[in-house]
């Protein structure tokens, strides 16, 4: 007996929506009864497609654009999820055939007001992927019922220029690898998601650095207030981070330049990520009353670092959640003479481990009775 085949037409093609729409394809020569469901499944999704060449280009085209005749034909009009992951084999790949296809295929999900947009792009042959950027489609600054959007390698411009008013709906941003031509824009597209809940920001670059010196009135209007987990990395956050004020996760490098004190007090926050220099984080641990797991990742010391350095165990204060809430710490690429520091109920996971560094760890001092010591 079909046990799967009697199930009702709702829960087959639910149960197709977790897969790539090549997969769910397949599954038309399983019977009768299968060839027609996969055209009813509200998701598109394309991924691991490698495109080395034009030819590669224009197969790929041609079957998106089945897949979007045959679901017409069928009647399915709706389109919940496009997810769309394509490796070019050179640069060049993206900004011929193909890119003004992304553009239609884009245009085509958003008419169907689409929930949840995925663009991965990347390039195989990295050393051409920064001179230029694809543009991204336009029309997705226009689409209000976005849930979730993930954007990899593309340029993004003039949006501002449409009357942009928001995306009113949307929790998740992801972006990595993004061009803006000034940072007052991706300012503005922070401030036009007002119940913006998760935020990841990667390698995000600016054609022009314009600082916003009114940056407090950009956030009067549409704040943050629901984001409550941010991964920033390779990126610059001086001014935007004021408004992150409510996170319970943030993961975050420091780069060159960086101040701590640009930190706001996070009350709330739990879990920090944190990539920087050892002798500096107890000023940013400041800002964290309430953190209970630390994941910190040193910076590898330079000859200016030496004062601080040797000076770290002259420090007075202790940062309130070292003595209250800590509860986990993981080290990564620490130098073992700046774990004298106070923490009181830490528990330390190596990971590049020795009996030499067991043995040193061990014989280091304890600040309270209570902080133990596992080696695995």
């Amino acid at each position: 007996m079909d046990r799967i085949g009697a199930l009702p037409d709702e829960v087959l093609t639910h149960i197709l929506s977790f897969v790539p729409t090549t997969q769910a394809i397949v599954t038309s020569i399983l019977s009768k009864r299968w060839i027609h469901l996969w055209r009813h499944v509200p998701l598109l999704h394309f991924s691991d497609t490698s495109l080395k060449n034009l030819a590669d280009n224009y197969r790929f085209n041609e079957f998106v654009y089945s897949i979007l005749l045959s679901r017409e034909a069928a009647g399915n009009h709706s389109i919940n999820t496009f997810f769309l992951d394509i490796e070019y084999f050179y640069a060049k790949l993206a900004f011929r055939p193909s890119n003004p296809n992304i553009k239609n295929w884009v245009d085509y999900a958003v008419e169907r007001k689409v929930q949840h947009l995925d663009l991965y792009l990347d390039v195989l042959r990295h050393v051409d992927k920064h001179r230029n950027f694809p543009r991204l489609p336009v029309s997705v600054f226009n689409c209000r019922t976005l849930v979730s959007l993930k954007l990899h390698w593309f340029h993004v411009e003039e949006y501002f220029s449409l009357d942009f008013i928001g995306f009113p709906s949307l929790k998740v941003l992801h972006l990595k690898e993004i061009y803006f031509h000034e940072y007052e824009e991706f300012i503005l597209l922070l401030a036009g998601c007002p119940v913006l809940e998760d935020l990841h920001v990667s390698d995000v670059n600016f054609g022009c650095l314009k600082i916003l010196l009114e940056f407090d009135n950009v956030f009067k209007t549409s704040s943050l207030s629901n984001l409550t987990s941010v991964y920033i990395r390779g990126c610059c956050f001086d001014f935007w981070l004021k408004a992150l004020s409510n996170l319970k996760f943030l993961s975050i490098n420091f780069l060159k330049g960086d101040q701590h004190d640009i930190f706001p007090v996070f009350h709330n926050l739990t879990h920090l990520e944190l990539t920087y220099d050892w002798y500096r984080v107890v000023q940013v641990l400041q800002h964290c009353p309430k953190l209970q797991k630390l994941d910190f990742h040193q910076k590898l010391p330079s000859s200016s670092d030496e004062y601080f350095i040797e000076n770290w165990a002259d420090l007075e204060f202790v940062p309130k959640c070292l003595s209250l809430n800590l509860t986990s710490c993981t080290l990564w690429g620490f130098l073992l003479t700046t774990l004298q520091g106070p923490l009181q109920h830490a528990n330390f996971h190596l990971i590049d481990w020795s009996p030499e560094l067991e043995r040193n760890l061990s014989s280091c001092p304890r600040a309270s009775a209570t902080c133990q010591l596992s080696f695995n």
